[in-house]
């Protein structure tokens, strides 16, 4: 019998060892998207079980046998219930199971005994001694996973059980001789059956395997997952008996990611229905509770202000926007996203770079393709070198993902623009030269991009343009929604609007955060001209779908334009704007690129300028090393600048200049900016 269950023990490893190949053989039909993966599945599972039985007894408590020792057995059963699975991190994952289990086991044992029959003669009698054990068991698993891909992961965990029935049926058999009996007559004794009154009730043990998930549609939201477990335990299954029994289990687990829910309304149908309202009295039936929001402005280095309004001035301005030569994707795609301004072939004729005055650099950045092409047109003799990157994470099965991108980009400047395919080198590689961090999900979609580098440095310069400066003073505002009494709810926004037209909205779940800020110049666009109010308020949704609203705010605006000061005669200046990108993940040190932009800024700096040096990063990392890293980025670009009265600021990712929702955003966010005022007078 040790032998049979050595067999059976060497079996499952076997089969363990070739689930684990098969998996990595198997690729996935298309990777998971970074939000799918950040989500919680719920779903079921069923196992089929191997019982290996090891066992070194005679008889059950009370139970009359004659088997010199039953020394183990097998048998099947069965393991089924509900699971929910939750990422804790792009490597690890918790696996929490509810499980009824089933399972029983048959031991037998021969023996041969000299017997003397009736005439006196005698001979060996074969006795077959017949134990069936029966097993039923609540128990729950909790397991952690770690992720060898997107769709094979292995498991450790421990089940807890409790054993609600525990049976036998118990036999002995005279096998040989054929006309014998025992004492009492029959061929049988000891033939008894019931419950283990001495089971051990408590189910405990060590659960060790891997599980693979096949997607079932398209969208990756519904997965069947062939799985492999074995539970070993200490325990016996019988109190004061040598009993033991090891699972190996086979199945299984279909699960879906629930969908989201969404609000029923947009966020315009939303706004409308919320200033139609009517606000709610605390306190009144049928009143969950009533919603409130107030607002400050806060400063540049994301200090409150004591301003009660927002005050705008115009200023006369040089901005300087630097280009990023990067071209991000979408996970396991190489099309170009829709972000990305593409023109057609009709439109390129008219297409002129003067037309970037006052745009925002992440805006003059979409163009970036256009901005390539038509420098191109008008540089003849300069080429470019357009290099494919992937994230280590991305399906290797959906092609050269590397060579696609690099082709997507040449073909969208050869069609498109007419620049000629000789001039546009393509080369392909895995990470790029100077990767983001690859193991958190910002740095890997950072990662999934086209890089383009240029044999003349003007193909790729920064965009320069004469502007007129919006100034907002206090920089930003920090709004402060909540409700009486604090209970949970659907979901909450804040609108900010002028004259019932949106500027701006922040919305999420439960909870409310205790403030939001907003960095008024991100939507200066959508401030016109003679703005005098820009309103607020919280609208907060609870889980039946009525709508809370608050107040209605106001923010007074104050606006002095370039034609009041030219008719006041008052004393004005000049503020130039230099933004200097392309600061590497988690660096200091100025590119060339950057080192060329500092070199302009020195030459047009005036000695009765005032110089301010603001350092930035993005939202990777902690707080306190966001703030060292950005102080050292603006001590980098002022010992360049050899100013020596500049004020130099790191404010880390407070107040951050973009919302870091997309990769380009981020990278615009490791920045530092140069401000230079300089007087007219």
């Amino acid at each position: 019998m040790y032998k049979t269950m050595n067999q059976l023990q060497r079996l499952a490893q076997n089969c363990f060892v070739i689930l684990l190949l098969t998996c990595c053989s198997i690729p996935s039909a298309v990777a998971q998207s970074s939000d799918i993966l950040k989500k919680p599945r719920i779903g079921g599972f069923g196992n089929v079980s191997l019982g290996m039985h090891g066992s070194s007894f005679s008889q059950l408590p009370d139970v009359p046998n004659c088997c010199p020792e039953f020394t183990g057995g097998t048998g099947l059963g069965f393991f089924a219930g509900i699971l929910y699975i939750t990422p804790i991190n792009t490597t690890w994952l918790l696996d929490m199971r509810m499980h009824y289990g089933s399972y029983s086991v048959d031991m037998t044992k021969s023996q041969i005994l000299p017997v003397v029959l009736a005439d006196g003669s005698t001979t060996n009698a074969e006795i077959n001694y017949a134990l069936t054990g029966s097993f039923t068991q609540m128990s729950v698993e909790p397991m952690v996973g770690y992720k060898l891909s997107d769709d094979l992961s292995l498991r450790a965990g421990i089940m807890a059980g409790y054993r609600v029935a525990a049976t036998y049926d118990q036999s002995e058999t005279l096998v040989q001789p054929l006309n014998g009996t025992f004492e009492t007559g029959r061929r049988t004794r000891n033939v008894v059956s019931g419950d283990i009154a001495a089971v051990n009730a408590l189910a405990l043990g060590l659960t060790l395997g891997a599980s693979y998930d096949l997607p079932l549609n398209t969208d990756r939201t519904m997965f069947l997952s062939p799985e492999l477990l074995f539970t070993i335990s200490p325990f016996d299954l019988v109190n004061d008996v040598s009993w033991k029994v090891q699972h190996i289990r086979f199945g299984l687990a279909l699960t879906f990611v629930p969908p989201d829910v969404e609000d029923s309304l947009d966020e315009y149908q939303l706004y409308d229905v919320a200033r139609r309202t009517p606000l709610p009295t605390k306190d009144a039936p049928g009143v969950a509770f009533v919603s409130n929001i107030t607002v400050t402005g806060i400063t540049e280095d994301g200090r409150t202000s004591s301003s009660q309004g927002l005050r705008i001035e115009e200023f006369a301005s040089t901005r300087v926007r630097p280009l990023l030569p990067y071209v991000f994707f979408d996970k396991n795609s190489a099309a170009l996203a829709t972000r990305y301004h593409q023109l057609s072939q009709d439109q390129v004729d008219n297409y002129s770079l003067e037309n970037f005055y006052n745009l925002d650099a992440l805006v003059t950045y979409r163009q970036m393709l256009n901005i390539i092409g038509k420098r191109m047109s008008e540089s003849p003799n300069a080429s470019i070198v357009v290099t494919g990157c992937t994230d280590d994470t991305e399906d290797k099965s959906a092609g050269n993902l590397s060579q696609q991108r690099a082709i997507t980009v040449k073909s969208y400047l050869v069609n498109t623009w007419g620049i000629n395919a000789d001039r546009i080198a393509t080369e392909m590689r895995g990470l790029p030269a100077a990767p983001s961090k690859s193991t958190e999900t910002d740095g890997q979609a950072e990662n999934r991009r086209v890089e383009i580098s240029s044999s003349d440095p003007s193909i790729i310069s920064s965009v320069t343009s004469l502007d007129t400066m919006r100034v907002f003073e206090p920089t930003g505002m920090r709004f402060m929604p909540s409700i009486d009494p604090q209970i949970p709810i659907s979901s909450w926004t804040v609108f900010v609007s002028e004259d019932e037209r949106i500027i701006r909205t922040f919305h999420d779940a439960d909870p409310i955060p205790a403030s939001v800020d907003w960095r008024v110049a991100e939507q200066s666009g959508f401030i016109p001209r003679g703005t005098r109010n820009i309103e607020y308020m919280l609208v907060v949704q609870d889980s039946t779908g009525n709508i809370v609203p608050s107040e209605n705010k106001t923010i007074p605006v104050s606006e002095i334009t370039l034609e009041d000061k030219k008719r006041s005669g008052g004393t004005d200046k000049t503020v130039d704007r230099y933004s200097l990108i392309l600061f590497a993940f988690d660096k200091s040190e100025l590119s060339s690129e950057s080192q060329a932009i500092v070199s302009n800024i020195k030459s047009r700096i005036k000695t009765n300028a005032q110089v301010k040096i603001v350092g930035y990063t993005d939202r990777s990392g902690a707080d306190d090393y966001n703030q060292k890293l950005s102080e050292q980025r603006a001590k980098a670009v002022a010992s360049a600048l050899g100013v020596t009265n500049a004020t130099i600021v790191g404010l880390g990712e407070r107040l951050p200049l973009y919302d870091n929702t997309t990769p380009e955003s981020r990278f615009y966010s490791r920045t530092v900016e140069v401000m230079v005022e300089t007087p007219l007078r």
